[in-house]
């Protein structure tokens, strides 16, 4: 068999080939072989953070992953995670989950984990039974005397990194109520200077009672920790070392509320009128778009609360958006992947224009992954995404075909474009798609097909990076 390659062979890669390599690696079926590659990677995805397939495992680590890391050695430090624990954790949680087939529909989604809209907002239900299945193997270390020396068996710090997933989880609404508030500090004038000495007072009353200051301290940890308030965390540090900042601020009301809708709906109409030429156009008018929906999201469970203006604005701004996709965005959508499918040429397409449609097809699936609740405003764009799968696979396998008997260099320069473009595709299309359309061109351009999946795709890897000769 291949050998995997070594680590200074993917130091030297490029950022777009350590995101190829790493989509043909999340689909190694070897456990041993894909995990080894990934703490190879490991160094460089931290920067560059690629797409990863939703599964109900990455769900379940979602509320402590700041806190994920490699093996730390003999002292663990508080908050740290190993990764290999989670093999261990994972399945006695599942066991414990009440409905298994909640867990298996998100494993057969085919979707990607998307940063927006917020993942523990969207799988709520499947949140809260995580919570209860880890209370349940929590309540088993104090009840089974024999289960801390079992679990140790399993790995040394099992039982303590039970005893601290179990707190992140029961500070779950905690530091997700504390996250939106520090994120909420820059959009609204008036709160920027009370979201600390607020976020303190969530975390303390989230760890209170506990006896423990474990449980206030990995409060901290997963913030402070978090890449998208990575430029929040020094005034949260400081308003942490300040003796007066113990003091609480009052919950969301409802002027805020109602301000917060009017902010999305104002934004979303400056955004909507701008022009849609270009593929950063469409990500940008995508963005605003899982912004603005995850916002509604959360604004829709306090409108019942709170009064009926609140609602009714909801709706306006969701008509809004309904109405631009509908129109203006499916369009500019459509000529966007068209500029890259309608030549009937064997020319291999450019870096830019690969990167053109990479760009495309990321604004429709960040429309469709948002737009998930609104079955009117994802069907739109379905057969759009259908056509497009089509489309480029039939020009993927022109360029390969023009190509079966050339020289090696222009073999590894077509196979290399067809992987990028394949990626482009994963995020619209079911990974039996985009893997049909990838093995046809490698075999077409003599790679060789192979009964062992982990073996093909090593040899994709090592014919992308092999010199050329």
């Amino acid at each position: 068999m291949l050998q995997l390659p070594d680590k200074k062979q993917l130091d030297e890669l490029s950022e777009e080939k350590i995101r190829m390599v790493y989509a043909l690696t999340e689909k190694m079926p070897d456990d041993n072989t894909r995990g080894h590659f990934k703490d190879q990677l490991r160094h460089r995805l931290k920067g560059i953070r690629p797409l990863r397939r939703l599964t109900a495992a990455r769900l379940f680590c979602f509320p402590f992953e700041p806190l994920l890391c490699n093996e730390t050695g003999r002292n663990r430090p508080l908050g740290a995670i190993p990764r290999r624990v989670v093999r261990h954790l994972w399945p006695l949680v599942l066991e414990q989950i009440g409905d298994r087939q909640m867990a298996k529909r998100i494993d057969g989604s085919a979707l990607y984990l998307m940063p927006d809209p917020c993942p523990q907002i969207e799988y709520a239900e499947f949140f809260h039974a995580c919570t209860r299945a880890v209370a349940a193997v929590h309540a088993r270390l104090h009840t089974d005397r024999d289960a801390p020396r079992t679990l140790a068996a399993m790995y040394p710090d099992l039982p303590e990194i039970i005893e601290e997933i179990h707190a992140i989880y029961q500070m779950r609404e905690a530091i997700l109520m504390a996250k939106r508030q520090i994120l909420a500090s820059e959009q609204l004038i008036g709160i920027g200077d009370q979201y600390v000495q607020s976020v303190v007072a969530i975390g303390h009353k989230a760890s209170s009672g506990k006896g423990d200051l474990r449980w206030y301290k990995l409060f901290f940890m997963v913030l402070l920790m978090d890449p998208e308030l990575s430029a929040h965390s020094g005034r949260l540090i400081e308003g942490l070392s300040e003796g007066a900042a113990m003091r609480g601020t009052s919950s969301v009301a409802a002027e805020l509320c109602e301000a917060l809708v009017a902010k999305e709906g104002d934004a979303l109409n400056t955004n909507f009128a701008l022009p849609l030429d270009t593929p950063t156009d469409l990500n940008a008018a995508a963005d605003q778009v899982c912004s603005a929906t995850e916002s509604l999201s959360v604004l829709r469970m306090a409108a019942p609360h709170l009064n009926n203006r609140i609602g009714q604005g909801i709706e306006q701004v969701e008509r809004r958006i309904h109405d631009f996709l509908g129109s203006r965005f499916t369009q500019a959508a459509e000529q966007s992947i068209a500029s890259f499918s309608s030549p009937r040429d064997d020319t291999l397409p450019t870096a830019a224009q690969v990167n053109a449609l990479s760009q495309t097809i990321m604004a429709v699936a960040k429309i469709q992954h948002a737009m998930q609740p609104f079955d009117d405003s994802r069907c739109k764009l379905d057969p759009l995404a259908q056509d497009t799968i089509a489309a480029v696979g039939s020009r993927i396998d022109r360029v390969a075909a023009a190509r079966a008997a050339g020289t090696f260099r222009e073999k590894q320069d077509a196979l290399s474009v067809a992987v990028q473009v394949a990626r482009s595709l994963e995020p619209i299309g079911s990974e039996e798609t985009v893997l049909r359309i990838l093995e046809n061109c490698a075999v077409r351009l003599g790679f060789g097909e192979s009964a062992d999946p982990t073996e093909f795709f090593l040899k994709i890897i090592h014919a992308m990076n092999a010199d050329h000769d």
